[in-house]
């Protein structure tokens, strides 16, 4: 790889630079603003109907936050109310116990 120095920077800026300016803007058609923003609208339209009746899906929404509440407050309570039974709680969870032994202690 050949090192650079600052007059080989300089040119390949100037090169750049000229290309920028010697660009040329796209022809368009003075209504194209007009019909692309209007096809934006529709789409928009298009995508906010709702396919549920009315009132449907923010029911499902109210009620999966709700279940995601009651799940949450549900561990906590778990997890505060068997801090003292951790001797129970553990053997729930091992793989070789016996159920009706657990049942009966």
């Amino acid at each position: 790889m050949t090192p650079f120095n600052d007059e080989d920077f300089k040119k390949v800026e100037r090169v750049l630079s000229d290309a920028h300016r010697s660009r040329r803007d796209p022809s368009l058609n003075p209504d194209w603003a007009l019909n692309v923003m209007r096809d934006v609208r529709r789409e928009a339209l298009r995508q906010g109907r709702s396919t549920m009746p009315l009132g449907l899906d923010r029911l499902v929404w109210r009620t999966a936050a709700m279940a995601a509440v009651l799940a949450v407050v549900f561990t906590g309570s778990v997890l505060i109310y068997s801090s003292g039974d951790a001797v129970e709680l553990s053997t729930l969870f091992s793989s070789e116990f016996d159920a009706t032994v657990a049942l009966l202690e």
